[in-house]
């Protein structure tokens, strides 16, 4: 079973209603269940209302902040432990040590670093967790068919296919995380 849930996602603010609503949803989820929120500790956009929406419904919430992030006062104020990491490259291996799981809600080229680097380092016997992407509204489809035309030009082999898994929601996704 499955104790801490690392989500990476967005910390932009001005993103549709939709992926706030799926977010409260998944961190509802989070906090009822007792499980703890390990993330990248911002104050800002989805971070935020995740973080949030998980202590407010009684789970424990870890940020993973790097020292950039902590100078310029962009800590949330959430959190029940705090991790300060001196670069992002710490930053990510901190967080996929924290975590049992890794769910990857929409985000930007941050969220895709984060995601990438975790798949990557999977492959290469860092680690054993699972990487779960949220693909809510179809945000990912477009990378998906990339990455499906690089499996097939022989860019990325099949094998990559078993570190990851695309959920078209958090209902499917939730229902795949009780399963942990």
């Amino acid at each position: 079973m499955i104790k801490s849930v690392g989500i990476y996602c967005s910390s932009y603010e001005d993103i549709a209603e939709k992926f706030f609503d799926e977010a409260r949803l998944l961190a509802k989820w989070i906090g009822t269940t007792g499980k703890e929120l390990v993330y990248g500790g911002t104050n800002r956009g989805m971070m935020q209302v995740i973080a949030s929406t998980v202590k407010s419904n009684g789970g424990d919430v870890t940020g993973v902040i790097p020292q950039s992030i902590l100078d310029r006062g962009l800590v949330s104020d959430t959190l029940d432990r705090k991790v300060v990491s001196q670069s992002l490259s710490d930053r990510k291996d901190i967080l996929i040590e924290l975590s049992d799981v890794i769910v990857v809600m929409p985000g930007g080229f941050g969220t895709l670093d984060e995601a990438f680097n975790t798949i990557a380092q999977r492959k290469l016997g860092y680690h054993q967790k699972e990487v779960l992407f949220c693909n809510i509204n179809g945000i990912y489809d477009d990378m998906f068919s990339s990455i499906n035309r690089l499996y097939a030009e022989n860019f990325a082999p099949l094998e990559y296919k078993n570190y990851y898994k695309v959920f078209s929601g958090v209902t499917d996704l939730i229902k795949y995380l009780e399963t942990l």
